[in-house]
């Protein structure tokens, strides 16, 4: 079992203080984890410590759309890092802010469409659309904060797809195994690109056409 720092002690002493439930992530914390399989590269945190220590900031929100009504939810382009983005979420819906129409709380839907960690910068001429340089175990790292945070935040009947594709599709699997759970996989999806691959054809192995989108609930 992992040593609970004071931090955490504290932190927990807190929340039953206020009668406010634990994070998911606590029960990996306080009593022995029952995963069949475990993904270890360098670099890699305890899921307590991503949840807990990265840092909220408020939304900067770009676009709202639909009627705003006070303390009810409505759609929103925000501009920021997503993780701190995703702990503010997070607080929220621990505040009971983040409620759908229902009454639950958390979100129900969520689709992401990550960098491949293919090593490229994309775009057109000297601008640049977005970065997927990250590659390794820096890459798997970077997009496991975000999937942990991400499951905080699904409500309780939510689900999660996530495209990806071969550079890192068997790594991203065991990850989202870990995270959510292998008994929650429900899909692979393999989608057929509408473009021609763009390496063309060669000798040494075939032409790449298929992403996956790796469909979980919670």
């Amino acid at each position: 079992m992992q040593k609970v720092t004071q931090e955490q002690i504290e932190f927990i002493v807190q929340r039953l203080k206020e009668g406010k439930p634990l994070p998911e992530e606590f029960k990996w914390l306080l009593f022995e984890p029952k995963q069949e399989a475990e993904l270890i590269y360098a670099g890699k945190e305890r899921d307590i410590d991503i949840i807990t220590e990265t840092m909220a900031v408020p939304l900067q929100i770009v676009k709202s759309f639909g009627e705003i009504k006070e303390n009810e939810w409505h759609n929103m382009i925000i501009f920021g890092d997503n993780l701190q983005v995703l702990k503010e979420l997070l607080k929220w819906k621990e505040e009971g802010k983040l409620k759908n129409p229902d009454g639950s709380l958390g979100v129900k839907l969520v689709y992401i469409d990550p960098p491949f960690g293919t090593g490229d910068v994309y775009g057109k001429g000297n601008v640049g659309a977005y970065s997927a340089k990250l590659i390794g175990a820096k890459y798997l790292e970077w997009l496991r904060k975000r999937l942990i945070l991400l499951r905080e935040i699904l409500s309780d009947d939510g689900s999660i797809y996530v495209r990806i594709d071969y550079h890192f599709g068997h790594y991203v699997k065991v990850l989202m195994d870990e995270i959510f759970g292998r008994e929650n996989f429900r899909n692979e999806i393999v989608v057929n690109r509408s473009r021609i691959a763009r390496e063309g054809p060669s000798i040494n192995k075939f032409a790449q056409r298929t992403d996956s989108i790796f469909y979980y609930t919670k």
